[in-house]
Order: C-alpha cells, then structure tokens, then sequence
C-alpha cells in the first residue's frame, strides 16, 4: 500500500503543478479564472491561496487514502460488484463511526482516484484555452450562466463534472480491491 500512497501523492503534486501552470497561461491569454474563491477581483489566480488549498486537500485525502485501506476489509461486499451503488450514499457526518465505514471507507478510496481524474481534466481543458483552442468545460459553463449566476455557477459546473469522474473513480476502486482480494486469496491445492 505505500507503494500506492506514494503515487498518488506525485500523481496529486504533479497534477496540481500542471493545473497551476495551465491556469496561469490560460489567464494570460486572455481567460479569467473561473473559480470565485481562486481569482481575484481582476480575473488571475491567487497563486497563494491555490497552493494552500492543494496542500491541505494532499493532506486531507493522503490521510484517508490510509486510514481507508486500512479499513478495506470493512467495506461492503456489494460496492465491489456494484461499485455504482455508492454514487449517491455519500452524505454522512460521520466517516469513522462503525455505522458509516463500510461505505465511508469505499468513498475514500475512490476518492484518490477522483482526485486525479478531477486535476487532469481540469488541467487538459486550461491547457486547451491556453492555446487558443475550443476547450469543452467554457459551453458548458456559459450554459450554466444563462440559468445562475456567480458562486451558485462554478458549483453547478464542478457538480456536472464530478457526476462521470465519481462514477468512474468509484468503479477503479473496487477494481483495484478485487485485485487486492485476489492476490490476498490462497490458491486451490490440485487434486493429486
């Protein structure tokens, strides 16, 4: 398992340098920083604030990255066959309680997982309007804005962008269990 810590961790850090990157060439070609709590008044990154930001969530998410595998065994049987069931079970208080585990645990190890997804998307499309070219998240928002406004519109975006990723982050972690069980079961002793 620290192998896979120490992925995701250069996964994270990497994925957040080409997301700042991205971000700070996109901002000087033209584009404004779509994050309310990220831009200031003028349209440009708060460098600061964004690495803050990032550093707690590696924090955050490294640390329950472990304490979720090391709750693995705990975890409902039926997310590994059906990982979409845990798509929307996600509201809880409580992670650590013995009620929430078997799911909670889940949750944040497909949380890894999402996270990467969620920086490299994210930086794929800053990349793309750094370039000049048609990005696919700028239609989408400016159809959000033409229902809300303001902070209500980068969360209707982050929430419709979070939707496929979570699906999908969801189904890599209970691959990755499934190998991880496998690997853990002994072999069948031939008949001799």
């Amino acid at each position: 398992m620290k192998k896979w810590v120490w992925v995701y961790i250069a996964g994270f850090i990497a994925l957040t340098g080409a997301d700042l990157a991205s971000t700070i060439l996109g901002v000087a070609a033209g584009a404004r920083e779509f994050n309310h709590t990220m831009a200031t008044g003028e349209g440009d990154l708060k460098i600061a604030q964004f690495l803050l930001v990032n550093a707690a969530m590696l924090a955050f998410t490294g640390f329950m990255l472990i304490w979720a595998w090391r709750n693995r065994l705990r975890i409902d049987q039926l997310y590994m066959s059906r990982p979409e069931r845990a798509m929307f079970n996600w509201i809880y208080l409580n992670p650590f309680s013995q009620r929430n585990v078997p799911k909670s645990a889940f949750h944040y190890l497909a949380m890894a997982p999402g996270m990467l997804l969620l920086k490299a998307v994210v930086s794929f499309n800053n990349s793309l309007i750094s370039l000049g070219l048609p990005d696919f998240l700028t239609p989408v928002a400016s159809a959000i804005f033409t229902i809300v406004q303001g902070p209500l519109a980068y969360w209707a975006l982050i929430f419709l962008l979070f939707l496929p990723i979570w699906w999908l982050s969801l189904r890599v972690a209970a691959a990755f269990l499934r190998a991880d069980i496998a690997r853990a079961e002994p072999l069948p002793m031939p008949i001799a």
